[in-house]
């Protein structure tokens, strides 16, 4: 009996904050890569504005997103990559916040290369945009809409700082915890060799 609770003392306690551990965000992040990369590269003509009784009009060149694809393909394998790797960490550790970082970095320089240039958008939706605006008085509004590219980057922009931010905190933080646990059972097993002798 005694050498069974031995054992349990030995064995590394786990603590319950790295227990709980939120798989949605991972799961919905490797989700919407796959589903971004779909609609990019097989449906963007669906990504369009909707008139009332009128036509259809793309707000993206389809044909320039398609010779996209290789960039297309690499941004979506490298947040698949970051997500998968929070799954297989577990918890935040400071081995995640640097993957996580650098992830991020390589896929928003792919969201760069892809989205600056103004040929990806439709000339058609631009055209459409500056006059609708412009006929009700918006036309600062239609400045912001006739650059969907700009927009695009600028939401991926604030998520992924956001994202980074977030695991990099959190990922330093347990390490820092970690050390001083390991300082406080160094301390302890002196102070028992101490009492011991």
């Amino acid at each position: 009996m005694s050498d069974q609770i031995e054992k349990n003392e030995d064995q590394p306690q786990v603590k319950e904050k790295d227990v709980k551990f939120s798989y949605f965000e991972p799961i919905a992040g490797i989700i919407f890569a796959i589903v971004a990369t779909v609609v990019f590269l097989g449906f963007p003509q669906i990504i369009a504005v909707v008139f009332v009784s009128g036509p259809l009009i793309p707000t993206f060149n389809a044909d320039v997103i398609r010779s996209l694809w290789v960039l297309i393909l690499l941004w979506a394998l490298l947040r698949i990559a970051v997500e998968g790797f929070y799954l297989f960490e577990r918890c935040y550790t400071k081995r995640l916040a640097i993957a996580t970082m650098t992830g991020n970095t390589l896929a928003f320089i792919c969201t760069l290369v892809i989205f600056i240039p103004f040929r990806i958008v439709n000339v058609e939706y631009v055209d459409w945009i500056h006059t609708y605006f412009s006929s009700i008085g918006s036309e600062w509004f239609g400045e912001i809409l006739a650059r969907p590219n700009l927009v695009i980057i600028a939401i991926m922009l604030i998520g992924l700082i956001l994202d980074s931010i977030t695991v990099a905190v959190k990922g330093f933080k347990k390490k820092k915890e970690d050390e001083e646990e390991a300082v406080d059972v160094a301390a302890t097993g002196v102070t028992e060799e101490v009492a011991a002798e």
